[in-house]
């Protein structure tokens, strides 16, 4: 099978009074999405979905929430690899899904550092944030962030661990760059959509490997995810041209019952 690659930027600040994650999702391929929101083991979670590798990540009821970002390595490849429809899924999209079904953020942090969530993860609820660099080379290493005084961001190279990730020539200058510009776009925001929006933009010729929004031969971003953690709310932007196909919001939750995520999408077409 040949190799694919799987490039993002994660985001994560306080904004006003909100605690916020970001996410440019980057593919070599049209995913199919959908979002499903759903309770499972009493809990209410929603979650973004790729339905060809089954990779997902979202928030709960308890407003922890989750993002991923790849460590893409030697050793690494076969897990990052797209996974034809009929064949293996990715273990990880289970290991997010189950992650947040847990109520607090110590129990989600333990399930998924047992489980091995590998690359950059965000995990936070609104009173903190943890961020954990691993591969299957590298152990877990985490920190606690504090997010009313600094925001955080991570591409595709190493924090932690130096020989981890990218680690030269085009595409080390590429996480590089593209981390430097989400930064900024952080530091400068003064409403969560000044993220979201932000990291539309492009600083550089249209096909750049160095622009957040991706759109070149080998690399585009597919769809942005917004995790507002303290209103408890999922805001999906896609980009109509690079998604093969978005089947909408697949809702399991009982007739009955009130919703306390509330989710909102959006097709853009540029």
């Amino acid at each position: 099978m040949k190799k694919q690659l799987n490039e993002c930027i994660i985001v994560a600040k306080k904004v006003s009074d909100a605690i916020i994650m970001v996410k440019n999702r980057d593919r070599a391929y049209k995913p199919e999405l959908e979002i499903v929101h759903e309770i499972v083991d009493g809990v209410e979670i929603a979650y973004l979905r790729d339905m060809v590798t089954d990779w997902s990540e979202g928030l709960n009821e308890y407003g922890i929430g989750i993002l991923n970002t790849a460590l893409m390595v030697g050793y690494d490849e076969n897990e990052k690899k797209i996974v034809k429809k009929g064949g293996k899924k990715s273990k990880d999209g289970n290991i997010s899904r189950i992650t947040l079904t847990k109520k607090t953020i110590g129990e989600a942090l333990r399930t998924m550092v047992t489980m091995g969530l590998r690359g950059h993860t965000f995990i936070s609820d609104p009173q903190k944030m943890v961020t954990i660099e691993m591969t299957s080379k590298h152990n877990p290493k985490m920190d606690v962030r504090d997010l009313t005084s600094d925001n955080y961001v991570r591409t595709n190279h190493g924090n932690h661990y130096h020989d981890a990730g990218y680690t030269d020539g085009d595409d080390f200058l590429s996480s590089k760059m593209r981390m430097l510009g989400a930064e900024k776009i952080a530091n400068d925001a003064q409403q969560a959509m000044d993220i979201l929006n932000g990291l539309k933009k492009q600083m550089y010729d249209k096909d750049s490997i160095l622009n957040m929004r991706r759109d070149t031969d080998k690399m585009s971003t597919s769809s942005q995810l917004m995790l507002n953690l303290t209103n408890r709310e999922l805001t999906l932007h896609y980009f109509k041209s690079k998604v093969e196909k978005f089947n909408g919001v697949v809702n399991r939750l009982p007739e009955d019952y009130t919703p306390k995520i509330k989710i909102h999408t959006k097709e853009i077409d540029i």
